[in-house]
């Protein structure tokens, strides 16, 4: 706390609040009665963090900082510090807090240089004594080199196609896999509240990549093509392994063929029950549904994981507390993006994990 009873002055030009209107919470990284750190993100998909700065008797300091990808990693890893941190920002947000938590007052936008007496210690590293849970797992999980391999024809079109498709499938993985996040469950559960019970497809993949730190996102490192080539991304690896099991169902013929005769097989029961937005992907209405509708769609939701290799994933995804209609609503958006893959995998222009590309000598 302060030693007097009001904080000292910062110098700097105010913003309007509408700064903080973009920014999403992604985890807390250090506690004591409440939030001392948080990893937000913001407007532009960048990271931020939110420090606790000093209080008074009547509100908080609070600062946002932005760090960079390779910063977030090496801070949640113990390789810099807090001030190493501060110390590489190009500007920082001032903003306070008082008897309402959620409401911020009076932002300044400054650098670290006005801000000395604010300036972490030197040993102000992220070590497990003081990191949450949530700043354990984000250090855990590291991304490694992955190539979508490509060959044979490709137009603009193709070049832009391939990568969305991929992002959003993996985005997917990434919420189911990690529904232990407090940021992703919180996501999904206001996805679905939205939608009185149900899903937007359209927001569930965007919301969900929202959520992905920067650390987990798929990162293009490398694009070359001139039949063949590669895009090569820094990503999880399991996601991926994930997404080529996937891929493997829409590649094979007669694996495919199921997948299809069990979409028009949905499509017809819908049909059949007066149950709409089979394909309309904003479409999140709640309807009546007698027992016997709500056994069948369960049944197909079942059988859809069967198809897709996906059993283990079945428990995770009913901890959703969303009925069997969203359910299957949410699965048929990822298999219609999954779908788009396939003239590629189909005609070996497109690999998963691999490229035909040779490596280039030292």
């Amino acid at each position: 706390m302060s030693d007097s009873l009001s904080l000292p002055k910062v110098n700097g030009t105010k913003i309007e609040s509408k700064f903080f209107s973009k920014h999403s919470w992604n985890a807390d990284l250090i506690e004591f009665d409440g939030p001392l750190l948080s990893l937000y993100k913001g407007e532009f998909d960048e990271d931020l963090l939110y420090v606790w700065l000093d209080c008074s008797p009547t509100k908080n300091r609070w600062g946002v900082i932005p760090i960079s990808r390779t910063n977030l990693r090496e801070y949640l890893e113990c390789t810099i510090s807090l001030r190493d941190v501060f110390q590489a920002s190009r500007w920082i947000v001032i903003f306070h807090t008082g008897s309402a938590p959620n409401r911020r007052n009076s932002p300044i936008r400054t650098t670290w240089q006005a801000l000395e007496e604010y300036l972490p210690d030197d040993d102000s590293y992220l070590v497990p004594e003081i990191s949450t849970v949530a700043a354990q797992r984000l250090a855990q999980e590291v991304c490694e080199e992955y190539a979508l391999g490509l060959d044979g024809d490709m137009y603009i079109d193709d070049i832009a196609s391939i990568p969305r498709t991929y992002q959003q499938l993996y985005s997917f993985h990434y919420g189911l896999e990690h529904l232990h996040r407090s940021a992703v469950r919180a996501t999904l559960d206001r996805l679905a509240n939205n939608w009185t019970g149900g899903f937007s497809a359209v927001h569930l993949f965007t919301g969900l990549n929202q959520v992905t730190p920067s650390i987990h996102r798929a990162q293009v490192t490398e694009m070359r093509y001139n039949s063949p080539g590669h895009i090569k991304l820094d990503l999880l690896p399991q996601l991926a392994k994930r997404i080529e099991v996937a891929a493997r169902q829409i590649a094979d013929d007669v694996a495919f063929q199921g997948l299809e005769e069990f979409y028009a097989s949905t499509y017809r029961y819908f049909k059949e029950n007066n149950i709409s937005g089979f394909d309309d992907e904003t479409d999140g209405k709640t309807i009546n549904l007698t027992p016997g509708v709500v056994k069948r769609l369960n049944e197909l939701v079942d059988f859809f994981f069967r198809l897709m290799h996906w059993q283990d994933y079945r428990e995770q995804f009913s901890a959703l507390q969303v009925g069997p209609l969203h359910q299957l609503r949410a699965l048929l958006a990822y298999y219609r993006r999954l779908r788009k893959l396939r003239p590629y995998l189909a005609t070996d222009r497109l690999l998963l994990g691999q490229s035909k590309l040779a490596v280039q000598p030292v």
